[in-house]
């Protein structure tokens, strides 16, 4: 509870700057969310195959969304002409996480997980990802240039657009 208390106080603290910035200048994304914001997670993960649409209209194959065209992250990296966000668990194949990853899951809720979820990932267990990959990139980015071009830079962390689209899940679950 305390951290969810630190996190809202630190948004509030950004929010002046975010709101006076209008050209969307970050080197990268990092994406906390739901299915409004799922690129692909949820599949990926392995807990279930979504049936169709799931994005292959405007893609043209199975995109893993939860929807048959793009999401509002998608429109937000093309106007910034940056390339569409990576799912964290979709790292099979040549996954690009230089402008960003998303940690979104369709089901995520903000409270932790339960037996009665929807989905056993929460928002906690995304911020625990997103520990773990910047973790991971920085022992990469200690290695040498070998990786520079598919996983963010050190600075990116601190000059990165931050996302939170969740708790439709949380307030669904409190009137159904």
């Amino acid at each position: 509870m305390r951290f969810l208390a630190l996190l809202i106080v630190a948004l509030l603290c950004l929010g002046d700057r975010a709101a006076a910035s209008t050209d969307f200048n970050y080197p990268a994304v990092f994406n906390f969310g739901d299915s409004n914001s799922d690129t692909g997670g949820r599949v990926a993960a392995g807990f279930e195959s979504i049936l169709p649409p799931y994005g292959s209209t405007f893609f043209g194959t199975p995109s893993g969304r939860f929807c048959d065209g793009r999401l509002i992250v998608d429109f937000l990296m093309e106007s910034m002409s940056m390339p569409l966000l990576n799912a964290y668990l979709d790292s099979v194949g040549e996954p690009n996480f230089r402008t960003g990853v998303t940690f979104a899951q369709a089901g995520c809720s903000i409270t932790p997980a339960n037996p009665t979820s929807v989905s056993p990932f929460s928002f906690g267990l995304q911020i625990k990802q997103f520990f773990a990959f910047k973790d991971k990139v920085t022992k990469l980015l200690s290695k040498g240039d070998m990786y520079m071009w598919y996983i963010p830079q050190a600075d990116y962390f601190s000059q990165g657009l931050y996302m939170f689209d969740i708790g439709q899940n949380d307030l669904a679950g409190e009137f159904y």
